[in-house]
C-alpha cells in the first residue's frame, strides 16, 4: 500500500472503511496507519476522516444491512481478537459478546458504504436531471426555431462565397411578418483583428444599410439575429463585406458573401 492514490475505488473504501469502524487486525491498522501518514495519501486520508466524522451519527441509528462475505469474514475475525474482559463470563454470554461486537461493527462498516454510495447517487441523479432540464429547454428552442422557418410567411435567401472566400456560404430566413433576419454563415474564417465582417441590406433603389458587423469562431461559422428596418423591406440582395473595425458607414471592403433577393 505504500503509495499515493489518485481516486477511490471500492477496495480503498472497504479498507477506509474498516479502519474507522476499528474492524482490522491490529497489523493491518499499522501498515494503514503508516499509508496514511507516510504515504500522505490525500484520497485515503480524506475518506477515513469522512467515514470517522459520520461514525457519530450512524452507531446511534444504524440501518438494518447485511455485509458482504468478504467483510463479514473480516468483521468476525477482528471481533474474534477483541481484548478479553476483566472476568471470565458464562460461555454463552461470552459467545454473545463477540457476536454483538462483529454485528456493530459490521453494521456500522455497511452503514457508511451505503451512505457514501447514496450520496454519489444522488449527486448523479441530480446532475442528470439538471441536464435533462437543459435538454428539454434547448429541445423546445429548436422546435420553436424549426416551426418558425417552416412557417408560410418565411423566405429563404442563401449567399455565396465571393473571391478567397468561394467555400464560404450563407444562409438568411428571412421572417416577413416579424420582420426579422436569422442569418447564418459556415466556412468563412475568421477576419483579421483590424478587421470585420458587416452585413448589409442592400435596397433597389438606396445606398445599402449598415445590418450588423460580425466576426465568425474557430470553425468559421456564425449565427446571428437581426431586426430589420422599414426603410429595409424593399431589397434586391444581402452582402457582407470586410470591412475596417469597427465598421463603416458604406461598403469599402470587398465582398465575402453575396445573394440576390
Amino acid at each position: 500500500m505504500s503509495m499515493k492514490h489518485t481516486q477511490l475505488t471500492d477496495d480503498l473504501l472497504e479498507r477506509a472503511s474498516l479502519y474507522a469502524a476499528g474492524a482490522m487486525t491490529e497489523a493491518e491498522r499499522q501498515e494503514y496507519v503508516h499509508h496514511l501518514e507516510h504515504d500522505e495519501c490525500a484520497v485515503c486520508r480524506s475518506e477515513v476522516n469522512e467515514l470517522q466524522s459520520a461514525i457519530s451519527m450512524l452507531a446511534f441509528t444504524l440501518p438494518s444491512a447485511t455485509p458482504s462475505a468478504r467483510v463479514k469474514d473480516r468483521l468476525m475475525e477482528q471481533a474474534r481478537s477483541v481484548g478479553q474482559p476483566m472476568s471470565t463470563p458464562h460461555p454463552r454470554l461470552r459467545w454473545l459478546q463477540w457476536v454483538t461486537t462483529a454485528a456493530a461493527i459490521a453494521s456500522i462498516a455497511v452503514a457508511l458504504i451505503v451512505t457514501r454510495r447514496n450520496s454519489e447517487l444522488r449527486q448523479l441523479t441530480d446532475e442528470l436531471n439538471s441536464r435533462i432540464a437543459q435538454l428539454e429547454v434547448q429541445l423546445a428552442e429548436h422546435r420553436n426555431t424549426l416551426a418558425m422557418f417552416t412557417s408560410p410567411g418565411v423566405r429563404v435567401v442563401d449567399l455565396a462565397g465571393q473571391g478567397a472566400n468561394v467555400q464560404a456560404r450563407g444562409r438568411i430566413f428571412w421572417n416577413q411578418q416579424q420582420k426579422r433576419w436569422f442569418f447564418y454563415v459556415r466556412d468563412l474564417p475568421a477576419a483579421p483583428a483590424d478587421k470585420v465582417y458587416q452585413l448589409w441590406f442592400v435596397p433597389r433603389s438606396r445606398n445599402p444599410v449598415s445590418a450588423k458587423t460580425f466576426n465568425t469562431d474557430s470553425n468559421g461559422s456564425a449565427e446571428i439575429e437581426i431586426p430589420v428596418p422599414d426603410e429595409a423591406s424593399d431589397l434586391k440582395a444581402a452582402a457582407v463585406t470586410t470591412e475596417p473595425a469597427p465598421g463603416v458607414p458604406q461598403p469599402t471592403g470587398s465582398y465575402a458573401l453575396l445573394g440576390a433577393m
